[in-house]
């Protein structure tokens, strides 16, 4: 008998652990009077998933002189586990004018994704874990512009300017489904330069600024950074660097800092390339992204001078 009463009692403490839910969430900061569902989760890069508000790329100075079509599949986990996913990824560039004008379209095509309770409690997501969920993405549509090409004492210097649209959806945390935009300068400069060997400094400076839900602070916005060294060997390229952005409130988590590499192998017309990027402030994931670059000479020229 005794034997039947204990194989019931574990039993029945198995499915209460398959089957438990989470015991409230009536602790939960509402941020504004809006519908329930998402009235509690804060629009910050330290409180939302990997890629609701990205820190923008450093790049390198130039517009160059070839189409980018992109495709990618980005690997991340959260630190401490709980929230892991991959990314299919679309980015397509068109250069209007060789080295002066381009314009690109960045697409999450789908998302991958599954969040346990305990890190649904962190992000203040009302729905419980229904486990793994496939979600589509953001678009981001970028216009870059040449402004000065290297000389002896000076970077090759453009200006990029991006939106985020709002074709994500917020209930689980992996989008804003709200505005933001980003301006900055990338700056490149070789600085040095040996037979098969080259050194290259990028960096970047500008403001990146997003809507919020809140009612006391419905934007936040600050200064965008990211200082990056890049080697090149024949045809592989290596890069480290730090980049990030400040929220002037302090609000939700907003200063997140990232640490990039990158190895790129490079060919006539195609990339291979492997890029390893984690948080080291207010960001809580890392990842792995993987893909390959195919970059036909764009048809329109302009003559440098």
């Amino acid at each position: 008998m005794v034997r039947y009463q204990t194989l019931l009692f574990i039993l029945l403490l198995s499915w209460n652990t398959l089957t438990a839910q989470r015991e409230s969430t009536k602790d939960f900061v509402p941020y504004y009077s809006g519908i329930v569902d998402f009235s509690t989760i804060l629009i910050a890069p330290g409180t939302l998933g990997p890629n609701a508000l990205p820190v923008p790329d450093i790049l390198n100075g130039q517009v160059g002189t070839d189409l980018l079509f992109r495709l990618s599949t980005d690997h991340y986990f959260r630190d401490g586990g709980g929230d892991n996913g991959r990314s299919l990824m679309l980015n397509f560039r068109f250069p209007l004018v060789q080295n002066f004008m381009a314009f690109e379209l960045q697409w999450n095509l789908l998302e991958h994704f599954h969040t346990t309770n305990e890190v649904r409690d962190i992000l203040q997501l009302y729905k419980d874990d229904p486990g793994w969920m496939t979600n589509r993405g953001d678009i981001i549509l970028s216009t870059y512009i040449q402004v000065l090409h290297g000389r002896k004492f000076w970077p090759d210097i453009m200006l990029v300017n991006a939106l985020k649209t709002t074709s994500g959806g917020i209930y689980d945390g992996r989008t804003t489904d709200l505005p933001a935009h980003w301006h900055y300068a990338s700056l490149g400069k070789q600085v040095f330069g040996r037979g098969s060997f080259s050194g290259r400094i990028n960096a970047m400076g500008g403001l990146y600024i997003w809507q919020t839900n809140q009612t006391d602070l419905e934007q936040n916005e600050g200064p965008l950074w990211g200082l990056e060294s890049q080697l090149n060997y024949k045809s592989v390229e290596l890069a480290v660097g730090f980049s990030g952005y400040k929220g002037w409130k302090y609000y939700g988590e907003d200063r997140p800092v990232l640490l990039k590499s990158r190895l790129v192998v490079n060919n006539k017309l195609f990339n291979y390339f492997i890029e390893y990027k984690t948080g080291l402030q207010h960001y809580y994931y890392s990842s792995i992204n993987i893909g390959v670059n195919w970059h036909p000479l764009s048809p329109f020229k302009l003559e440098r001078r």
